[in-house]
């Protein structure tokens, strides 16, 4: 019979508003967590430090105490962050499991299996859906899949929410592109037409009609306009994600493809230099759809 190794120190790369929430929240039942912020941005730095995660010098030391990593961080970066996490347990001979978090295609995820494959370590497929579990209280869904997810399910309900969804590499980061394909699509859409609106010169009638027979997309919109910039440049490579996720399984990718396009948009808005901490609460969506529009003119 096979003993299951207890996971008692977890690793998270990299800790930014998902990354640092996990953080906390499984600080609070009782795992160790580390990272390394060496070279990264002076709010990475910040959230480690408010999570109270204990900061190594060197990511090789980070490999060699962590009994699970988890990798959290823009899709963009989760290839190159598996090749350098592989590249240095083969370097220490020390193989931690490793979870890829990101909201990453099912081909992404297994051009990452195939990093892993040669090695030791249990590589684990795995996307994260919801607020961070500080906002959540712990209710955050973390859905995996792979033939060996034993070590990440002993998070569930001590942090997050986990939620095997099959033994096949893929399947965790194709349920987060199909939601995501959903939340985030819906977002880019109301964006779009509140721009039109703008654009059009109609946007007090459309709100005005909204308010009378669809108020709930009126407070999507308003909602979410103010707050697509802050996360435009991360979801612009999420969008690339979903519609490769489409495109694979004969799916138009063409609907995620102007998805992108509305978040390059939003990414040339003043709005793109704010964060989640920064971003002001009483923004009001007229100003901020001048912003959209300056941006569209001046592109």
């Amino acid at each position: 019979m096979t003993v299951q190794k207890p996971v008692n120190t977890i690793a998270i790369l990299m800790p930014g508003d998902m990354g640092h929430g996990c953080a906390e929240s499984l600080l609070r039942h009782g795992f160790r967590v580390i990272t390394c912020v060496a070279g990264r941005s002076d709010r990475t730095k910040s959230l480690a430090k408010v999570a109270g995660m204990e900061m190594l010098v060197k990511l090789a030391e980070v490999v060699e105490k962590a009994d699970l990593i988890l990798s959290i961080l823009p899709p963009q970066f989760a290839l190159d962050m598996g090749v350098q996490i592989a590249e240095i347990m083969q370097d220490i001979n020390i193989y931690p499991d490793y979870a890829d978090c990101n909201a990453i295609s099912p081909q992404t995820a297994q051009q990452l299996e195939d990093v892993f494959a040669p090695l030791p370590a249990h590589f684990i497929d795995g996307g994260i859906i919801g607020f961070n579990p500080i906002k959540e209280e712990g209710k955050t869904r973390l859905y995996v899949s792979g033939p060996n997810v034993s070590s990440i399910l002993q998070l569930h309900e001590r942090g997050l929410v986990v939620k095997s969804v099959g033994d096949k590499i893929g399947q965790a980061s194709t349920m987060k592109m199909v939601y995501a394909s959903a939340t985030k699509g819906a977002f880019s859409l109301f964006a779009s037409v509140a721009v039109m609106a703008e654009l059009t010169g109609l946007r007090d009638q459309l709100f005005e009609e909204f308010s009378a027979s669809k108020p709930d997309i009126l407070k999507n919109m308003q909602m979410m306009v103010p707050r697509i910039p802050v996360d435009a440049s991360r979801w612009m490579a999420e969008m690339d994600e979903i519609s490769a996720t489409f495109a694979g399984f004969g799916m138009s990718p063409k609907f995620h493809q102007g998805a992108r396009e509305l978040m390059e948009l939003a990414n040339k808005t003043p709005l793109a230099s704010e964060t989640r901490e920064t971003l002001p609460d009483n923004l009001n969506i007229n100003d901020v759809l001048d912003m959209y529009v300056s941006a569209l003119k001046n592109s």
